[in-house]
């Protein structure tokens, strides 16, 4: 089993993420695996045998049929995100209770006539005939939604379905879910749906979707008064929110993309914790003021500047703001139980309120004009950090922040990252147009996983981690080469992105460290060419020119800094 890949055994667990190196599966076998992850691993051969695999996920890997597998005890099997994969039967899953083929352009379903499924997932295929789920009548979850056109009909017989999710099927008519009176869950959204009257038989629904489908008349489901959740969103007919008087359980409501003006109504919901009103800049909003409960609060784009009445709702703990220009965001000051805010595209320069904020955990401030960010000194228990397009160039302040693991500084030109060597648990970097040119500063970083540095002026390219530990980049190292040639010694690079074909790549692989000394130069100049090292043989992948015989590269290396010398004149792509 390959050391550089994320790998998690424990309580016979196996999860393997993006190995392009593990192709064969018999070894499994030797592991007394309960359960089994393999996430975007492109190469393996569906060849395994289990008597004790309670639950298998292959997701993203290519596969092209599960028939040769031999599962005796599995319950739950999610194949999703496998493109044209081929199941002909599923004689050999009689313990099967679980079932996910979701985005796998599945067409035919009638060989699930052959297992009886509690769970099943058949969003974004290209399903029309249900036909065969006529007989699951042990069905609890159904998702078949991004199906367009398929026909429902068969759906009436799910009389123990109790979620149902079918969004964006290009449906007129959903008059079958009358029968469904076991449904707690249901989400017809995007669906061109203007009467809903079917659905006031299903008054057990305690959570209903019903956002962009042409809904108007919402009085007609005054019979759920079981809702605490309900979301209709995107439905411009709707004016008003009188039908509030009927859903005074509520826990959870969206209003967005409405034409709603006057929210008196939801003092009503005194059980309200959630509340989305967003993009509707018509309303007057004092009455949120009487909200105490929410914790959870989306006012974008409202084209808000007083948000006065918001500094009562002592138990917000998120609360979004984005795309309010020109907003003042002292009330923020009181709420300092927020963990996460979002004030960004607010036109803000200064962020002194936000001080008091210190159970913040998530914080997004881009794309306004701070310059900077001393007031964040003591929000130390930020776990997410976005500041990106703002004009900060000192992250000093960052240096105490021992929770934090995702940061975008994107797009802060001059910003001086040297800081960020202290950071030692950060696992995400989006360093994107900031005119960095070094990051050998990010070496300690060990825990690092993704790093974007597109669009810099990096000349040279230091190790990233600690050249003694195992390090895994492959698609989530985003490199784009500078003015002459980008090299990056670290071991194991199994892929290195380029994002201008004009320019080179360099493929290094097998285990390496740096020298003192660089002594040869490329010999053999064909589809894998060799460095030799003094001291250590490095093996590197070039790309070749069908134009040209010959290249050749004059490294030296002073303090461990690698300097290009000469220019490659290679123009073929690597194969």
């Amino acid at each position: 089993m390959n050391q550089y890949h994320k790998e998690n055994i424990n309580n016979g667990g196996l999860t393997i993420n993006q190995s392009r190196k593990l192709t064969n599966l018999e070894f499994l076998c030797d592991f007394q695996l309960h359960k089994l992850e393999l996430i975007g691993c492109k190469n393996i051969i569906p060849k395994l045998k289990s008597s004790i695999l309670k639950e298998l996920k292959i997701e993203n890997c290519d596969l092209k049929t599960i028939d040769s597998f031999q599962f005796e005890s599995l319950e739950i099997l999610n194949i999703s995100a496998n493109n044209d994969v081929q199941i002909q039967s599923f004689e050999r899953f009689k313990q099967l209770k679980q079932l996910n083929v979701s985005h796998t352009n599945c067409e035919d379903i009638s060989n699930l006539q052959q297992i009886k499924l509690k769970l099943l997932n058949l969003s974004q295929n290209r399903i029309r005939d249900l036909t065969a789920l006529a007989h699951q009548d042990n069905l609890e979850e159904l998702d078949i939604s991004y199906n367009a056109n398929i026909n429902i009909s068969p759906l009436k017989h799910l009389k123990k379905l109790q979620k149902l999710k079918v969004q964006n099927c290009i449906l007129k008519n959903i008059k079958e879910l009358e029968f469904l009176t076991n449904l707690v869950e249901l989400d017809i959204s995007g669906n061109g749906i203007d009467d809903l009257q079917c659905l006031q038989h299903l008054v057990n629904l305690n959570k209903l979707n019903i956002s962009d489908t042409n809904a108007n008349n919402i009085d007609v489901l005054q019979s759920l008064n079981n809702l605490e959740e309900l979301n209709i969103s995107r439905n411009e007919n709707i004016k008003n929110t009188n039908f509030i008087l009927y859903f005074v359980n509520l826990i959870c409501i969206d209003l967005s993309n409405t034409k709603i003006r006057n929210i008196e109504q939801l003092r009503l919901c005194t059980n309200l914790k959630e509340l989305n009103l967003s993009r509707n800049p018509g309303i007057d909003f004092q009455p949120l003021k009487y909200m105490i409960k929410l914790q959870i609060l989306s006012l974008c784009s409202n084209k808000l500047k007083n948000i006065s009445f918001i500094s009562e709702l002592m138990n917000l703990e998120q609360l979004d703001l984005q795309g309010n220009k020109n907003l003042s965001i002292s009330p923020l000051q009181n709420l300092v139980n927020l963990t996460n805010l979002d004030i960004s595209y607010c036109n803000i320069n200064d962020i002194s309120s936000l001080r008091t904020l210190v159970k913040l955990e998530v914080l997004c401030i881009s794309s306004n004009k701070i310059s900077n960010i001393i007031y964040l000194n003591n929000l130390i228990k930020l776990k997410q950090l976005d500041i990106s397009e703002n004009i900060i160039k000192d992250l000093s302040v960052l240096k105490q922040f021992k929770y934090l693991k995702e940061l975008n500084l994107s797009n802060n030109f001059g910003v001086d990252i040297t800081p960020l060597q202290y950071l030692s648990q950060l696992t995400w970097i989006d360093a994107y147009e900031c005119d960095i040119h070094e990051i050998s500063m990010l070496s300690p970083l060990t825990n690092l996983e993704y790093l974007q540095i597109f669009s810099n002026n990096i000349y040279y390219f230091y190790p990233i981690r600690n050249l003694d530990a195992d390090i895994e980049v492959e698609d989530n190292l985003l490199v784009e080469s500078s003015d002459l040639f980008t090299f990056f010694p670290v071991k194991n690079i199994s892929k290195f992105i380029n994002r201008r074909p004009n320019e080179q790549q360099i493929l290094l692989a097998n285990k390496m460290k740096l020298i003192d000394t660089i002594t040869s130069c490329i010999r053999d100049i064909n589809a894998k060419r060799k460095l030799y090292l003094s001291q250590r043989l490095i093996s590197i992948n070039t790309i070749i020119s069908s134009q040209q015989k010959q290249c050749a590269i004059i490294l030296s290396l002073t303090n461990k800094t690698i300097n290009l010398l000469t220019q490659l004149n290679i123009q073929e792509e690597y194969q």
